[in-house]
């Protein structure tokens, strides 16, 4: 109540009572006046003419108010003049009010939904967190897992490489023994013959009589060769009788044909096993004449880092490659196809060590050579 008597304009209000007062005096007394001058105005009777002057001042009165206050005050300036503009205003005001506050209240719906969603991401969020705690406990145990069991993983690869090695050792010791044990590896050439052309049964059985023979001294060779360390052997030969009597028959078929007749180990025999044979058979072609050089091959015994030796076996393994290509059957056991003796290697060694050109060197057979050879040779230099 005291703030609204302290902003009342007591000037303004005291003027307009003063004013007012003025006018009316001012009014009654023109009405006075011209009533007892018995004035008529638009021809109205003095009486009337006095009620209309004083009509009119009052008219006057509200005019002078109405344009002092709406000088001095905006306010009543605005209402007189502007009500309606103020109205559709207030109207369109309170319009965006009540849109406002629908807005408001559809913001504040939208404010406690968010901030319920707020809440159930955040319970979500320290849920989530707990699960993360527990996954990262379990994740560190599962290090700590991986780890033992890689420390344990190495300690078995270390006990299981150890292992290996234990059994490769027992087991390179075992076929130590085994190679030691055995008298004769399977496949090992124990003799061959030649079958003429045209032979009769007869011829071809006499053959394998000789084979046999063949066979039985050269398994007495080797025996005697390992008496002092594995004892005495008792000799047992076994050969199929089915198997000569088809080779026989298969030799006899192609009679017209020189072919051979070679006698194997079946398999590994360790000494005092008997000695199973196995008969192979076929034809026997002339693969190399006597005297003929076979294999030839040029070397430049003046070049830097020249080695005559390490030369003379690089030049034996393509003679060897060569035969093969020919036609020669090579030893089952050992892949030999020939022989050459050991002073003959070393004097041509010794021969290429000395001469100071590039020379050739030749392969000499010393006896016809076929398929089933062996291809015994010997080497020449020729400058």
């Amino acid at each position: 109540m005291d703030s609204l008597w302290a902003g009342t304009n007591w000037e303004l209000i005291l003027s307009i009572i003063a004013g007012s007062a003025f006018l009316a005096f001012l009014g009654d007394f023109l009405g006075y006046k011209y009533g007892k001058q018995r004035v008529s105005i638009f021809g109205l009777r003095p009486r009337y003419t006095s009620h209309l002057i004083t009509a009119l001042t009052g008219v006057f009165i509200s005019v002078a108010i109405l344009t002092v206050m709406s000088i001095v005050s905006q306010d009543i300036r605005t209402t007189l003049f502007s009500m309606k503009y103020v109205q559709q205003q207030l109207l369109n005001l309170n319009v965006e009010l009540q849109k406002s506050r629908s807005d408001t209240e559809l913001t504040t719906n939208e404010l406690h939904h968010a901030r319920a969603l707020l809440g159930e991401q955040q319970e979500s969020l320290q849920m989530t967190t707990v699960s993360l705690d527990l996954a990262r406990m379990d994740l560190e145990s599962l290090r700590n897992d991986s780890l033992l069991l890689q420390n344990e993983k190495n300690a078995l690869e270390a006990a299981v490489s150890a292992l290996r090695g234990e059994s490769d050792e027992l087991k390179q010791k075992l076929e130590t023994m085994r190679q030691e044990s055995i008298a004769f590896h399977a496949n090992l050439l124990l003799g061959q013959q030649a079958v003429l052309p045209n032979s009769s049964r007869a011829r071809i059985e006499a053959v394998l009589e000789l084979l046999k023979k063949t066979v039985t001294e050269n398994v007495r060779s080797s025996i005697s060769e390992n008496i002092f360390t594995y004892g005495r052997y008792d000799l047992s030969i076994i050969y199929d009788p089915e198997e000569e009597a088809e080779m026989i028959e298969q030799l006899l078929i192609a009679s017209e044909d020189r072919c051979y007749v070679r006698a194997l180990c079946a398999e590994n025999v360790p000494f005092g096993d008997p000695i199973e044979i196995r008969l192979d058979y076929g034809l026997s072609l002339l693969i190399y004449r006597e005297g003929e050089p076979f294999y030839r091959k040029a070397v430049d015994p003046t070049r830097s880092g020249f080695d005559a030796e390490k030369e003379l076996h690089f030049f034996l393994r393509e003679l060897k490659k060569q035969a093969l290509q020919d036609g020669i059957l090579p030893e089952p056991s050992t892949h030999n196809v020939g022989t050459l003796e050991g002073e003959d290697f070393f004097d041509a060694v010794e021969r290429l060590k000395t001469v100071q050109a590039p020379v050739i060197i030749n392969a000499i057979t010393l006896q016809d050579t076929y398929t089933e050879g062996p291809v015994k040779i010997r080497i020449e230099i020729e400058e």
